[in-house]
């Protein structure tokens, strides 16, 4: 009976008392705690530079589409009035162009049918945004905030076209620039993702 007893006594010094589990469930919860920050800013910046791609892909996307086919592409950058979505859409051109990008797909162009090719749209909601800006549309642009693309364009009317890409919570930013030589740069204005080049 009494090496029952032992055996019994050595299982139990053995394991892990309620205080040390509690212990060790605290200091989980502190380095969790510590680590959800800059895990969150983390996640943030990757997902600027996923913006940041797909917009650079959706200017390419335009310029090679009309050189394909031969038809002018016209690429929506505008400001949606409710601030909701931050938005960027292609199309073939049309004379009487009304479309704009922030609306579902269905009633971009209001109406008038006109082939829309690609779209873009990011809720605002969500943490990161975008804003094209800029320092002249050119004479093709029917409006502000619109890039036309020809085929065999080798140089644009278009001056200063900068796209930036903004996370809500860091801060951080990316800029896709065209210039008028028709090149598509991307580059960080602040130097606030690391192993991009800064904007300058």
């Amino acid at each position: 009976m009494r090496h029952s007893h032992r055996s019994a006594k050595t299982r139990i010094s053995g394991g892990l008392g309620l205080v040390e589990v509690m212990v060790v469930v605290i200091i989980v919860g502190v380095l969790t705690a510590a680590a959800i920050p800059s895990l969150m800013g983390l996640l943030e910046r990757r997902r600027i530079l996923a913006v940041t791609q797909e917009l650079a892909g959706l200017l390419s996307f335009a310029r090679s589409e009309a050189n394909a086919n031969g038809d002018s592409v016209v690429v929506h950058l505008e400001k949606d009035p409710s601030d909701a979505v931050s938005c960027a859409s292609v199309n073939i051109q049309h004379p009487s162009d009304e479309c704009v990008c922030y609306l579902p797909q269905a009633e971009m162009c209001k109406g008038i049918n006109v082939p829309v090719l690609r779209v873009f749209q990011l809720k605002n909601s969500d943490g990161v945004s975008f804003e094209a800006s800029a320092t002249s549309w050119g004479k093709h642009a029917q409006k502000a905030n619109q890039l036309t693309f020809e085929r065999n364009q080798q140089y644009l009317d278009v001056t200063g076209v900068q796209i930036t890409v903004q996370g809500a919570r860091t801060g951080a930013q990316m800029r896709v620039e065209l210039n008028t030589a028709n090149r598509i740069r991307t580059c960080s204005p602040d130097g606030s993702i690391s192993g991009v080049a800064k904007c300058g």
